[in-house]
Order: C-alpha cells, then sequence, then structure tokens
C-alpha cells in the first residue's frame, strides 16, 4: 500500500488550495456585502442623517459611493495578491474592516463616518478579491465553492437593509455596524488558523512510506544496471 500524504502534499505546491481554507475570508466576504446595502433601510438612513447632520446627498457619498471607491480599489489588489497570500491579505483586510465598522458604529460626525466608510469598504474589497482569486485554485471544487459563496453573498446584500432596518427601529442604526465585529473577529481567527496549516502542510516534507523499499533515482543507477523490479 502507497502513502498517500506526499501526493496531497505535492498537490498543495503545485498550486492546489484546499477549499476550507475560504472559511473565514468568505465569513469576512459576506460581512463587507452586508455593510455595502445595510445603511439603506429607511428609518435606519433617517437616523443616520439626523443624528450626523448630513443631508441626503452627503449621505448618499458617504455611505454608498465612498464604500463602492474604496472597494473597488481593495478588489484589484485582492485578485492581484489573495491568490498567494491568502492569509496574509485576508488577515490584513479583515483588521481594516474592524476599525471601519468601529468607526462607523461610534462616529460622532460625518467625517468620521466617512472615513469608517472608507476603511471597511477597502478591507471588504481586499477579501472578496482574496477570497476570488484563491478559490480559482481550489482544485477542481472551486465552481462550487464559488457558487455557494455566491448564492450567500445576495442573500447578504438583500438582507442587510432588512436587518438593518429593524435594529434601527429597535434601537440604534449604529446597532448595525456592531453586530459585523463578532463574526468579522470569527473571520480573523479562522483565517490565521487556516494560514497556519497551509503552512505546515506546504513545507512538510514529503514521507515515504516505510514499508516498502525506496528506489535510487534513474540518474543514480548504474549506466548498464536493469531497473530494480
Amino acid at each position: 500500500m502507497h502513502d498517500h500524504q506526499p501526493q496531497r502534499n505535492a498537490a498543495l505546491q503545485d498550486g492546489e488550495r484546499p477549499a476550507w481554507a475560504l472559511i473565514g475570508p468568505g465569513i469576512a466576504a459576506l460581512t463587507g456585502l452586508y455593510l455595502l446595502t445595510m445603511p439603506f433601510g429607511p428609518a435606519a438612513r433617517l437616523s443616520l442623517q439626523s443624528d450626523l447632520a448630513m443631508s441626503s446627498q452627503t449621505a448618499l457619498l458617504t455611505t454608498l459611493v465612498a464604500y463602492l471607491v474604496s472597494a473597488a480599489a481593495g478588489g484589484a489588489l485582492g485578485v492581484g495578491l489573495g491568490g498567494r497570500l491568502l492569509t496574509t491579505v485576508g488577515m490584513a483586510a479583515i483588521g481594516i474592516m474592524i476599525i471601519g465598522v468601529l468607526l462607523n458604529a461610534f462616529a460622532p460626525d460625518a467625517g468620521i463616518y466617512l472615513t469608517g466608510r472608507v476603511l471597511s469598504g477597502l478591507g471588504a474589497g481586499g477579501v472578496v478579491g482574496a477570497t476570488v482569486a484563491f478559490a480559482r485554485r481550489a482544485g477542481r471544487r472551486w465552481g462550487a465553492v464559488v457558487a455557494i459563496l455566491a448564492g450567500l453573498g445576495v442573500l447578504a446584500l438583500i438582507l442587510g437593509p432588512f436587518i438593518n432596518q429593524g435594529l434601527s427601529s429597535a434601537l440604534t442604526w449604529r446597532l448595525g455596524y456592531l453586530i459585523t465585529v463578532l463574526p468579522l473577529v470569527v473571520g480573523l481567527i479562522a483565517a490565521a488558523v487556516s494560514g497556519f496549516v497551509l503552512l505546515l502542510l506546504t513545507r512538510r516534507p514529503a514521507q515515504p512510506n516505510p514499508g516498502s523499499m525506496p528506489y535510487p533515482p534513474a540518474e543514480q543507477r548504474p549506466w548498464n544496471a536493469p531497473p530494480e523490479t
């Protein structure tokens, strides 16, 4: 019986990556999609404008446009670097998202709120881009992985305004941002753990099967020696 662990390690070193490595970045990516649409429930939008003394036009610029522009910039970086540096890019992006949503949740004025939206958009774009780039290297399973994440992403986009609307009506619009801290921290921990496991797998030397006789490489055999059987 042959040991299959070397083949698994070889597959990792050849570029194929396990789908479970996307758990942490995937959680953060879905949270980023929720953050895109969640401010647009009617009660949440009006409460935000009233508390931060913003006009409708200013609220639109700081809430939607700033988020989309920064997300596009982060997404370009994520796609470019995430395929090989998922853990580094993912953890950095999630950390930026956490800072951004905390600034949004406790913003005393429009300027701090704008800064929070720019940071959370930048982080969300980075982690979404890294997730897409890495998913393409998940071997034969990447199509199913992307389909699942895309379906959940659409759900997050749709439910965002309704969730925040309920929270704003019952309590405050700030809670809609605060509730994202928990999944982001979970995603950060999961990204760190999966990155550590991937590091072990890719650096682990292939171990020969102790029950079999190792064959010398062909170039080390005598010229006229027949191959061993």
